[in-house]
């Protein structure tokens, strides 16, 4: 069932998430006991509010959103044509441009969710560079190319607690289910694999962790 505060988050802020995927995102996030939220891809950031609003309902763990916003919902993506990348983002690409960053930052400032929400504005094999922090709910829906989805996986998913998810938006999608088939299927590292409504967000748990 669909909460108000869920529904008002559908009803102002664009986004390809569905509301019965936007419902279960906020569930999860309210349940992370232990490690932050991180969430990969996020446009205006519907996604991002979802997580944020379910988190403060429950241990207010932070939420590391990742976004280039090199260009958004409604500005081309300069990577788009970029077919042939191993995966690493090239340099010459900018990041905020058009106007889905502002947006996404309004959309932030309108739900009162800046105490919770840490923008950051970059490809995430980038963003990835230092991170230390233990990671109690993955969200993945970034590009859904399978060398990016492939490397998100081998980046982020090792700094998920045992007992986290992780959580991949757009399955259908080739990139996104062959990444899965090939790194979280088979391994027993994962466990709980499930499909949410028909099956664009699938929920992964952790069984134990990899980073000491």
């Amino acid at each position: 069932m669909i909460n108000d505060i869920v529904r008002d988050i559908c009803q102002k802020v664009g986004g390809a998430i569905s509301d019965e995927e936007a419902m279960f995102l906020y569930e999860c996030a309210r349940e992370v006991k232990k490690g932050v939220i991180v969430e990969i891809g996020a446009a205006h950031g519907r996604s991002t509010i979802c997580l944020a609003m379910g988190s403060k309902s429950g241990s207010c763990a932070k939420v590391y959103s990742i976004d280039p916003q090199a260009g958004g919902m409604y500005t081309p993506d300069p990577t788009s044509g970029d077919v042939t990348s191993d995966g690493t983002p090239d340099m010459k690409y900018y990041v905020r441009q058009g106007t889905s960053s502002w947006k996404f930052l309004e959309n932030i400032k309108k739900f009162d969710i800046g105490d919770i929400v840490v923008p950051i504005f970059d490809y995430s094999e980038l963003a990835y560079c230092g991170w230390d922090k233990d990671i109690g709910l993955l969200f993945i829906d970034g590009d859904h190319r399978l060398n990016y989805v492939r490397k998100d996986i081998e980046l982020w998913a090792k700094w998920v607690v045992s007992g986290g998810k992780i959580l991949f938006h757009d399955v259908p999608f080739p990139g996104v289910s062959g990444a899965i088939k090939e790194l979280i299927l088979n391994n027993p590292r994962y466990t709980n694999y499930r499909g949410i409504g028909m099956d664009t967000i699938v929920n992964v748990t952790v069984v134990e962790e990899e980073i000491d």
